[in-house]
């Protein structure tokens, strides 16, 4: 087939305008690179969605809190002594609750004796929809207990009073250890069952200061 003078020169003139195209834009392109825009700084360089951030919720005003009564064990042992001490009023019971049991982790402010064993962690806590809390605790919740049935009374009682007393969605506890049951705390208080609160426990004097 033959090409006619025509279809050549406006084939030649195509690709002319389709080279000339190109290399404006390679240019273009080169020079973008060349000269990437600022790095956003300050406010601009998260978002809402900044997994970081969600993750960092803002901390609750000072003024949100509230007084909960915590059950300590008396200095002769024979019964729980009520402490005040303040919490912050967060969205969910389950994370009060959990506020509450580690305040009783860290032991009382007065001459009262602990219930917890210090190194224990709060791994979790779940509200069934029969009001029962199962609080899970770290395995340093049996390892460092001193054990004995008055010991393991203290301990469990403190720990429901506390819940139940402060919190009226809570009608019972059942504590996990690991994740798990456990047969006995410590060889002692049944720990497959779940515990509704005695308050004929609690010392009906002053509380402590």
């Amino acid at each position: 087939m033959r090409w006619s003078g025509k279809w050549v020169l406006l084939t030649a003139a195509g690709i002319s305008v389709l080279l000339v195209g190109m290399s404006l834009f390679w240019r273009k392109d080169s020079r973008r690179a060349a000269n990437p825009p600022p790095a956003a700084t300050g406010a601009e360089a998260a978002s809402p969605e900044t997994p970081a951030l969600s993750r960092s919720p803002a901390p609750a005003e000072e003024g949100n809190q509230r007084e909960i009564t915590l059950f300590f064990q008396s200095p002769d042992g024979e019964d729980l002594v009520p402490e005040t001490r303040k919490i912050f009023l967060t969205p969910t019971v389950t994370d009060q609750a959990r506020q509450a049991v580690r305040e009783l982790v860290d032991g009382p402010k007065t001459d009262l004796f602990p219930t917890l064993p210090a190194a224990s962690e709060v791994r979790e806590i779940f509200l069934g929809p029969d009001g029962t809390a199962y609080v899970d605790f770290s395995r340093a919740f049996v390892d460092g207990h001193p054990g004995g049935s008055a010991a393991e009374i203290a301990t469990v009682f403190s720990l429901v009073d506390t819940l139940t007393f402060n919190f009226p969605e809570i009608r019972r506890v059942r504590i996990l250890v690991e994740g798990e049951e456990r047969d006995t705390l410590k060889e002692h208080l049944d720990l497959r069952r779940s515990y509704a609160p005695d308050m004929s426990l609690v010392s009906r004097g002053t509380a402590g200061h």
